[in-house]
């Protein structure tokens, strides 16, 4: 009896696993063919972007509209991509499991094979519930976008040359229209009556390397902007001493623009690392108001630090980093380049963890898609993933924070990776990364970024790598000081109780 019994509850056992598994196959065909309906809603939602990208479009209420429909392409593209890559790993994983459930007749982790594949039914039906949420949201913003595409192709399109979607996103500032706008709009706004002699401030406040210079010279590049103004002046560092007698001095200012045939007022823009006191601040306004190249009617004042609100007149602009799902976007583009990620699923899950360790860094971005743009191997991309997940997970071990913020916290002394070239030379590195503006770049490094990756660096011990070079306004170039310590050292930023003493540790 105990024989028999033993069979019938085998003979069960395997009829209720391959019922699963035939369902489990059904059910993947489904998911296949809803993904590629996504991917068809994604395509005509990014045809009616782009569309609007090109026209140049005034109405607030439209480009509200237009950041709407933006944010909902690129969270169904993450959507779609993180789906995407979920499959390749799970499949993956089950190779893996097969594999090692094959090695022996006799197998424990047989024993949990139907808890296992029940756990992922399990999984799988949640996923399908996602998929479909996603779907229908996805179709009812398809149907109401009719007559917002009436509306968009009444506005006159922008001058742009035909180029391929990563060559557009190197050649624009990404992200960032609605803050363009708002900035213009601010700008353009005309006083009061009687108002003529109030200086209007903005404040546009924003962590290091966020993109704040690089939104207000796309402002200041507008030309709505350039007739409104007859002088933009730019204050950088140098222009303040904030030591007792003159906190301004006009003359240090670097005329941007000139236009002697619009009105007669100027545009101050005026940049700082961190804050600045009241008494500062309000001689920065006398000077302003006082001898002058022309009266100043606006102002515009960029920091990190949060307490320039205060200046302002109006309510100060945050910028931040990019979301998750709009940095994806950016960031596949970049590194894939005229590839399509959707014909390499592999290289897209391997750029989805790579994307996930830049941190959402622009630099970053650019320098790390540069690099996987230039070899589009899946051998080289997973090796490339490898090393940059664990000298990333050591850096945050170590310091407590990103590479990303590095930069701004420790005077830029940063620990990359243990470096080996074909010429032999290997040691911990370290690099202090700062930026040169357009004006200085005639002596700009020989070696790039991608040729630390590839290993053809001679030995030395300090040397400059140009990090990456942008193509946008104000054009500046990143440039890296690499040590390559001859010991296993690790160099820490100073403390804050003896200012610009370095501290070593072994590790």
């Amino acid at each position: 009896m105990d024989t028999f019994f033993s069979a019938v509850l085998g003979d069960l056992l395997s009829r209720s696993i391959s019922f699963m598994v035939d369902s489990y196959y059904q059910k993947h065909q489904g998911v296949e063919e809803n993904l590629q309906c996504l991917h068809r809603l994604l395509l005509r939602i990014q045809a009616i972007v782009e569309e609007a990208d090109s026209r140049h479009i005034t109405n607030q209420a439209m480009l509200l509209q237009l950041r709407m429909l933006s944010n909902m392409m690129y969270r169904g593209y993450y959507f779609l991509d993180n789906f995407r890559c979920r499959i390749v790993q799970a499949h993956a994983q089950d190779e893996v499991r097969d594999h090692s459930l094959a090695l022996s007749s006799f197998n424990p982790l047989k024993q949990f094979c139907f808890s296992t594949t029940t756990r992922k039914m399990v999984s799988e039906v949640s996923e399908r519930k996602e998929l479909h949420k996603m779907l229908g949201h996805l179709e009812s913003i398809v149907s109401d976008m009719q007559e917002f595409v009436v509306f968009v192709s009444s506005y006159p399109r922008m001058s742009r040359q035909p180029y391929c979607s990563y060559l557009l996103l190197e050649n624009c500032m990404f992200g960032r229209q609605e803050e363009q706008e708002r900035v213009i709009n601010f700008l353009l706004a005309r006083h009061p009556p009687g108002g003529e002699e109030v200086i209007d401030v903005l404040p546009i406040i924003g962590p290091g390397r966020v993109g704040k210079s690089t939104l207000v010279e796309h402002v200041c590049h507008d030309e709505r902007v350039r007739k409104y103004f007859s002088t933009i002046v730019f204050y950088g560092l140098g222009s303040i001493e904030n030591n007792g007698d003159m906190a301004f001095l006009p003359d240090t200012g670097a005329v941007k623009y000139r236009n002697p045939v619009s009105g007669k007022q100027s545009l101050a823009i005026i940049e700082l690392v961190d804050e600045m006191d009241d008494e500062t601040w309000k001689k920065i306004l006398h000077s302003l108001r006082g001898d002058h190249i022309a009266p100043v009617s606006k102002i515009i004042i960029m920091s990190r630090s949060n307490k320039i609100e205060l200046f302002g007149t109006t309510k100060a602009l945050q910028l931040d980093f990019l979301p998750k799902e709009v940095f994806w976007y950016f960031f596949k583009t970049i590194a894939f380049g005229s590839t399509s990620p959707v014909e390499e699923p592999k290289l897209a899950s391997i750029c989805m963890d790579i994307a996930a360790s830049v941190n959402r860094s622009f630099i970053g971005l650019n320098v790390h898609g540069s690099i996987l743009r230039s070899n589009i191997c899946a051998q080289f991309w997973y090796s490339y993933l490898k090393r940059l997940k664990y000298y990333t997970d050591k850096h945050v071990r170590l310091f407590g924070e990103h590479p990303r913020d590095t930069n701004k916290n420790n005077g830029g002394l940063t620990y990359v990776w243990m470096h080996k070239n074909k010429h032999g030379c290997s040691g911990l590195a370290t690099y202090k990364l700062f930026q040169a503006s357009s004006i200085s770049q005639n002596n700009l490094p020989t070696i790039r970024s991608i040729d630390m990756v590839s290993r053809n660096v001679k030995p030395r011990a300090k040397y400059e790598v140009l990090e990456w070079q942008s193509s946008i306004p104000p054009y500046y170039s990143y440039i890296a000081q690499y040590e390559i310590l001859a010991q296993p050292k690790l160099m820490l930023p100073p403390k804050r109780k003896r200012s610009g003493a370095l501290s070593e540790e072994l590790v």
